[in-house]
């Protein structure tokens, strides 16, 4: 009987966000909220936006640029070819939202809110996300790069076609959250929370898989 080959994952073939012929906005995204279902080819920068709550809405083609949100709810929204670019959205709340072709670049998410979501062709990179709550939701073609997800919930997610390139993802919670065929190698990792069905197939360099020997209930001895 051959020996059965390991599972690779699909490789990530990320779709950038299409963006064009946005406009400068001369007002701020709740204004526009307040008036539009769906916000539509506009630039938004270096400007404040506070106190938001809005379900529902749609907001597409559009970057946010040195965007600083604070106490914003944004909850079962649609977010389509949008970039957030050196933004602080920490602690604002994306519950049950989609987002499809999105990038964070240079963003600060320090307890961003995104459980129940819907992620789809998804960029983060060099952003602090720590304490990013993403439980319960649905990612695939995703790509973080140089991330810091440090004390991070992705429990009970459903992942397809994920990439962490060189994160901090130490002491993040994974649980119920099956990693086969993804590359954590190039990722730091101490202390990561998982259970052991949860690891299975994952692919590890030699130092984690010295760490992840405790989930065995197995001791090294020299």
């Amino acid at each position: 009987m051959k020996p059965s080959k390991p599972f690779v994952m699909p490789p990530v073939r990320i779709i950038p966000p299409t963006l064009e012929r946005q406009s400068e906005s001369s007002k701020s995204l709740e204004e526009w909220l307040n008036t539009e279902e769906t916000v539509r080819d506009l630039h938004f920068d270096k400007r404040t936006e506070e106190h938001m709550e809005y379900s529902y809405k749609s907001i597409t083609n559009c970057t946010f640029s040195h965007i600083q949100f604070s106490a914003c709810k944004l909850r079962s929204c649609h977010f389509t070819d949008v970039r957030f670019e050196h933004c602080d959205l920490s602690n604002i709340s994306f519950a049950e939202s989609s987002l499809f072709r999105v990038e964070f670049i240079s963003c600060k998410l320090v307890g961003t809110n995104l459980p129940e979501t819907i992620l789809n062709h998804l960029t983060m990179k060099d952003c602090n996300a720590r304490y990013l709550n993403l439980s319960m939701s649905k990612i695939s073609q995703a790509r973080f790069t140089s991330c810091d997800l440090r004390n991070s919930d992705v429990n009970d997610c459903k992942l397809a076609s994920i990439a962490f390139e060189n994160c901090e993802l130490v002491e993040s919670e994974f649980s119920h959250t099956p990693l086969r065929g993804i590359d954590l190698s190039d990722s730091h990792i101490r202390g990561i929370r998982l259970n052991l069905p949860d690891i299975r197939g994952a692919i590890v360099n030699t130092s984690q898989a010295m760490e992840l020997t405790a989930l065995l209930g197995i001791t090294i001895k020299d």
